[in-house]
């Protein structure tokens, strides 16, 4: 006998808000925003990787990174509305394209604690798969530890394959903050791919980013 699945409507209904909030944001602008003005705040800068015609990786289901990356940074940003002490500003709303010194100009000048890049990867062949995060050469004590920090968040919250935190001659390395750049999975593995394109896997990892951010912000309060 066929099982019948319940679907949570507390769920449907959280997915519909996310859905209209992250319309909103679609349609508040192309670049850079920077909307609670707060000089209280914290602000965060997250990165949506790639852009206009730089589409990054190309999915085997024809997913492109760069839509991947966008819509993440965008929920990203609607769930941070709910932490008034937290100011998040992304570096693109919309389909553009910036060059890699822009988006590092502009956590810098907003005053940016954090910088977080998103994106998804690709390789050649179709097996491999997992969460990479990535730090610059290098790397001070705060830049590791905000690295360790959410790339826990994001395994724990997906189970995904463990690639650790690595290094590498990245661009964020050049940021005047701790910056971290996030591979989320690999577009080039199946399994991977389809879990990548669904609503609800990208509400868990951009879930587990903030929570990863906020984590990290507490425990630097706490060091102080």
């Amino acid at each position: 006998m066929r099982t019948r699945h319940r679907i949570n409507p507390i769920w449907i209904i959280s997915l519909l808000i996310v859905l209209v909030a992250v319309g909103f944001v679609a349609m508040s602008g192309g670049r850079a925003t920077n909307d609670k003005q707060d000089d209280s705040c914290t602000i965060v800068v997250i990165d949506a990787g790639h852009g206009g015609n730089d589409p990054g990786a190309i999915g085997i289901n024809g997913m492109l990174e760069k839509d991947l990356n966008l819509d993440l940074a965008k929920l990203v940003y609607v769930k941070s509305l709910a932490y008034p002490e937290l100011q998040l500003v992304l570096t693109r709303r919309s389909d553009v394209y910036l060059e890699l010194a822009d988006r590092l100009e502009l956590a810098t000048s907003v005053g940016a604690k954090l910088y977080v890049s998103i994106h998804a990867n690709a390789y050649s062949s179709s097996s491999v798969s997992g969460i990479e995060t990535y730090i610059g050469l290098g790397a001070d004590d705060d830049t590791c530890r905000l690295a360790e920090i959410l790339h826990g968040t994001l395994i724990r919250a997906t189970s995904a394959r463990d690639r650790g935190v690595r290094t590498s001659d990245l661009y964020v390395g050049s940021a005047k903050m701790p910056a971290v750049l996030l591979e989320l999975g690999f577009l080039t593995n199946p399994a991977e791919a389809a879990r990548l394109a669904t609503i609800r896997y990208q509400d868990d990892l951009a879930e587990a980013i903030l929570s990863g951010i906020l984590l990290y912000l507490e425990n630097d309060r706490s060091n102080d």
